[in-house]
């Protein structure tokens, strides 16, 4: 992985952390390495470091907008697209560390190692580190993310009615999963007000809420 840090301008002091970042859940079938750790506890410390370090670079950046078109402005760059968008030009693909079956180019998957690898640059380095990469790999696209597809995506969009409707921010629950460990589903809620206003089904949670919200909005669409 010598040259992905020479890309990202950063040698890891501790390597087991990068190593961890691109380890897939499936290495532990067929294994005697029954305490190997993977990438989900990272990739969720990252989704936290991503998701503080964008709504940072708005806030900073745009001093007059309100709050909800720089939420409408951050959903679209910590989306599952976006941040797989990054990890395709970093080639994050080529280091994952999966069974054979696994699709390493799955966009869901690339998101979540491109989190986790945030995480562990954050235990690693610190937050300026951090904010230096996105800075580079991630922000310097807000121009072409805020034009695209992704900027209309249904959390966005469910976000903006809710609000408008008094309801609040939507909130998203995790129902169910199953299926295998390289082939799960997930089950998604959305509620807001009180109410749950929709559910989805999808091989990613990202993948569900954004299913959950299109099956809320059809359902504001129809009773309003």
């Amino acid at each position: 992985m010598r040259k992905l840090e020479q890309f990202l301008n950063h040698s890891f002091k501790n390597k087991g952390l990068l190593r961890q970042a691109f380890t897939h859940s499936s290495c532990k079938q067929g294994t005697s390495v029954s305490d190997c750790e993977t990438y989900e506890r990272l990739e969720f410390f990252g989704d936290s470091v991503v998701s503080f370090l964008t709504a940072e670079f708005l806030f900073l950046k745009y001093g007059k907008e309100n709050e909800g078109l720089l939420s409408k402005k951050k959903s679209a760059i910590v989306s599952g697209t976006a941040l797989a968008g990054v990890a395709k030009r970093l080639k994050l693909h080529s280091y994952l560390i999966a069974a054979k079956e696994v699709d390493k180019e799955n966009p869901a998957l690339l998101a979540d190692v491109f989190e986790a690898l945030l995480g562990a640059i954050y235990l690693d380095a610190g937050i300026e580190k951090c904010r230096e990469i996105l800075s580079k790999f991630l922000f310097s696209k807000e121009k072409e993310i805020l034009q695209s597809e992704v900027f209309q995506n249904p959390k966005t969009l469910l976000n903006e009615k809710t609000q408008e409707l008094g309801l609040g921010a939507p909130a998203y629950e995790a129902l169910d999963e199953w299926g295998e460990i390289h082939k799960r589903k997930f089950k998604m809620a959305v509620n807001a007000g009180g109410k749950q206003l929709g559910s989805g089904i999808g091989l990613s949670k990202k993948e569900a809420e954004q299913n959950a919200a299109k099956e809320a909005l059809k359902n504001f669409i129809f009773t309003t």
